[in-house]
């Protein structure tokens, strides 16, 4: 059948496909403020692009904002813009903090389309070099931070105040796995109506590519079992201390809020047993660092932060040092042959390569000593590269980032070893097999890793699990919670006036 592609006196010819799902989300978003909740892959920007031109075409004189978390992203959004939307480029700008205040002042005035951070653009509003009451739209791209103080609450009230035309649009694939988050970003973007379209709409089955998924599961060796062993005896022995101050843990993120809490008292309070909580807590976190890089990691990784623990003299650590199971467990890490994760990993690759010898693929590890201790392992089997954020001595600038995802887009690399930076919403198309090294328990982490393979082609997902550990215990809570998300969404979408009403 004959492709269709959007008709539209502002969208380049045959630039946009026509699809019967996006054209009605376009339709609803292009009227009311509108959050819209679809897989990624399906087309997020080109909603977008569509909206603006709808609103453009309806005032003319008007001007329209994307937003996106960074750079990059709002890099690959400019491009996508510039490619489908039928104004002059030099009209579609890219707005970062690296332009000088005053050219900034002068691009806002003299352009159409302005993709930018919401850290520069709320900068900008609190010292008055720009004013959004010409604006016709703003998109917030990945919406899902439309929460607490992050800068996108501040612009969306700006705008709603400054202009009277105006119009939200808020695009994610992941709003959150809770009917409060969901809430919470639909009162903060204003929201009027909710748009939401999975893989099992039947709109959408036609435009989604398979994914083929693989488990990989491996085994700890007998003497990092050992270790784990010792170093859950030193974790449950403080655990219990802490319940004796009515302490209740079981998660890490519970772990650090009571770290916060204390953090808070001690400021007001200073009582001696205070000190001895922190320090507990403080001792406990590294305990469970341990653990979670011995368990889900690599011994290589694990050794680093050990080593950064013995040369530090803080009282968490020398307690620490002090302890017989700890003591006993990172002698053994000291001397133990590598997580079998790696080698398995160097399997799974050459494999990959055999069955396809252009194979594009993307790793996801969470800890940077281990990313480069995997890029360093892997030059033997493949052509790997390096995608981490611009903190730290060994980070990459946001120029860098961009210029890394051109290199492997063009074959250059044909590994993209990546940090969170590379989950969230980057558009990759080369890329057709995604490894998840380590499981993250984050229902929105899981899903925007699946989203960088099988958008333009069949793609694969394989999850690299280590029995027993919180490789596992990760990949079922992240599991569960996109469960949810998916039926607290589906509720909204014949329950959407009755929930957003109901702030």
């Amino acid at each position: 059948m004959e492709e269709e592609y959007v008709s539209h006196p502002l969208i380049k010819d045959k630039t946009v496909q026509s699809r019967e799902y996006q054209n009605n989300i376009v339709d609803t978003a292009s009227k009311k403020n509108c959050l819209v909740v679809v897989s990624t892959g399906l087309g997020k920007t080109l909603i977008s692009i569509l909206v603006a031109a709808n609103r453009l075409q309806q005032f003319p004189d008007s001007k329209v904002m994307i937003l996106s978390p960074t750079r990059p992203l709002c890099a690959q959004i400019q491009k996508a813009f510039e490619e489908s939307i039928d104004i002059e480029p030099e009209k579609i700008v890219l707005i970062t903090g690296k332009i000088r205040p005053e050219d900034r002042e002068y691009l806002y005035r003299k352009s159409k389309v302005i993709v930018s951070t919401p850290q520069c653009i709320g900068n900008d509003l609190k010292h008055n070099r720009i004013n959004l009451n010409d604006f016709s739209l703003i998109t917030f791209d990945e919406a899902q931070h439309s929460i607490g103080n992050y800068s996108y609450t501040l612009v969306a009230k700006k705008y709603k105040e400054q202009c009277q035309n105006l119009l939200i649009l808020g695009l994610t694939a992941s709003p959150g796995g809770t009917e409060e988050k969901i809430k919470e970003i639909c009162k903060n973007l204003f929201i009027e109506a909710v748009e939401i379209r999975t893989e099992e709409d039947e709109d959408v089955k036609p435009y989604v590519k398979e994914i083929k998924t693989e488990y990989v599961k491996v085994d700890l060796s007998d003497n990092l079992k050992n270790a784990q062993e010792l170093l859950k005896g030193a974790l449950k022995r403080r655990l219990g201390k802490m319940r004796e101050y009515s302490l209740n843990i079981n998660s890490k993120k519970e772990l650090l809020q009571a770290q916060k809490k204390i953090s808070r008292q001690i400021a007001t309070e200073r009582k001696p047993f205070l000190f001895y909580v922190i320090s507990l807590i403080v001792e406990t976190v590294k305990i469970w660092h341990v653990l979670e890089l011995l368990e889900t990691q690599s011994v290589k990784a694990t050794r680093i932060y050990l080593e950064k623990i013995k040369e530090k003299k803080t009282k968490s650590d020398k307690g620490l040092l002090n302890d017989v199971e700890f003591l006993k467990a990172l002698k053994i890490i000291e001397t133990s042959e590598e997580h079998p994760k790696v080698e398995k990993l160097k399997d799974v690759i050459k494999k990959e390569i055999e069955i396809n010898k252009n194979v594009a693929l993307i790793i996801f590890s969470h800890y940077r000593d281990n990313i480069f201790n995997l890029h360093n392992l892997l030059e033997e089997v493949c052509r790997p590269v390096v995608l981490i954020g611009q903190g730290g001595e060994k980070g990459l600038s946001q120029k860098e980032q961009i210029d890394v995802i051109k290199d492997f887009n063009a074959g250059y690399f044909n590994c993209l070893i990546t940090s969170p930076i590379g989950e969230e919403g980057l558009h990759i198309p080369s890329a057709d097999t995604a490894i998840f090294y380590d499981s993250v328990p984050s229902e929105i982490r899981t899903i925007q890793r699946r989203g960088r393979v099988g958008r333009t082609k069949v793609g694969k997902i394989i999850f690299l699990i280590t029995k027993n550990t919180r490789d596992e215990s990760y990949y079922w809570s992240a599991y569960r919670k996109e469960k949810r998300m998916k039926e607290v969404l589906r509720n909204m979408q014949h329950k959407t006036q009755h929930i957003l009403s109901d702030f």
